[in-house]
């Protein structure tokens, strides 16, 4: 059975892994849908630790391409869980590169997604609520919650 509640710094997940030949586009840079596939599978680590069990996607309502990844580069996916509702999770993802030569990093990129958690039967299933501690936190809480009430028309 899940906790009632838990810290929005339990709720993270973090991929990392180094752009290959096979991951490229045209220009030789990391190709968009490489990247989505980063973007998802990071988003659906902290969906699931957050919510103790399975989770899918719902949505991937924004992704701000911000500047490219080049062959041969670093790439961090970090999200975070930054507001819940019954079932579904509001993550942000914040993307990195790094010249692992030398150390240089950048932020490349941000995506908002949404999960929703499911039981064994595939129907969603209620999540914990989640505590923020810190006032960055509240902060990132606040900006999801504005987020989401602004897609309640």
């Amino acid at each position: 059975m899940a906790p009632e509640s838990r810290p929005m710094s339990y709720s993270r997940g973090e991929i990392t892994t180094f752009v290959m030949p096979h991951m490229q586009n045209v220009l030789g840079d990391l190709f968009g849908g490489e990247l989505m596939a980063l973007v998802d599978q990071s988003a659906a680590v902290a969906a699931i630790r957050h919510a103790g069990g399975p989770a899918v996607t719902a949505s991937i309502d924004r992704v701000d391409f911000r500047e490219p990844i080049h062959l041969g580069e670093l790439v961090t996916c970090q999200a975070t869980v930054d507001f819940v509702g019954n079932s579904s999770m509001d993550i942000t993802v914040e993307v990195f590169a790094e010249r692992v030569s030398t150390g240089e990093r950048r932020h490349t990129h941000t995506a908002h997604v949404v999960f929703v958690a499911i039981d064994m039967d595939g129907k969603p299933k209620r999540v914990p609520r989640l505590v923020a501690e810190t006032d960055d936190e509240r902060a990132r809480y606040d900006k999801a919650r504005i987020h989401r009430a602004s897609l309640k028309r």
